[in-house]
């Protein structure tokens, strides 16, 4: 049974496809098409390769890429041999703070550290009950509100 409806599907299509098909081009038209197709080829074949460089031009391009190459070898070594200099007095060099912080498990601990003095502050009580920093939860509120919501009500 499934057999047979497609079977009369499948001959419904086939007249359809019969009543809608345009009509086969002719050999003319197919002819001119084919013109169309090789007339870049032809001209392409008629033209001329450009002349190939001659003997003194290649050999003033294998010498410039010669010395940039070297050029580029000597600021190399130059850079390499080059000293650092005379070592800085150590009156001038500054000193850096270092200090002990103890942090709890659970702590939130900002340190700042200027070029003498090392500064802590406990930011735990800033993080809420929940150990949760009230602006992370703004930008979150504000993150949300960026996303389009529709409220409906009946």
């Amino acid at each position: 049974m499934r057999g047979e409806a497609e079977n009369r599907e499948s001959t419904r299509l086939e007249r359809l496809w019969e009543a809608t098909r345009p009509p086969a081009p002719s050999a003319e038209a197919w002819d001119r098409v084919w013109a169309a197709v090789n007339a870049p080829e032809e001209r392409r074949a008629t033209l001329t390769m450009p002349p190939a460089p001659s003997r003194g031009r290649r050999w003033a391009s294998i010498g410039l890429v010669l010395a940039a190459q070297a050029a580029a070898i000597l600021l190399a070594v130059g850079l390499a041999l080059r000293g650092d200099g005379p070592a800085p007095d150590a009156g001038l060099v500054s000193r850096t703070a270092t200090a002990v912080v103890r942090i709890e498990e659970g702590q939130l601990v900002l340190i700042r550290s200027d070029a003498d003095v090392v500064q802590t502050t406990d930011l735990s009580a800033q993080a809420g009950a929940a150990g949760v920093d009230a602006w992370y939860l703004v930008f979150n509120l504000l993150e949300s509100m960026a996303g389009p919501v529709v409220a409906m009500s009946r």
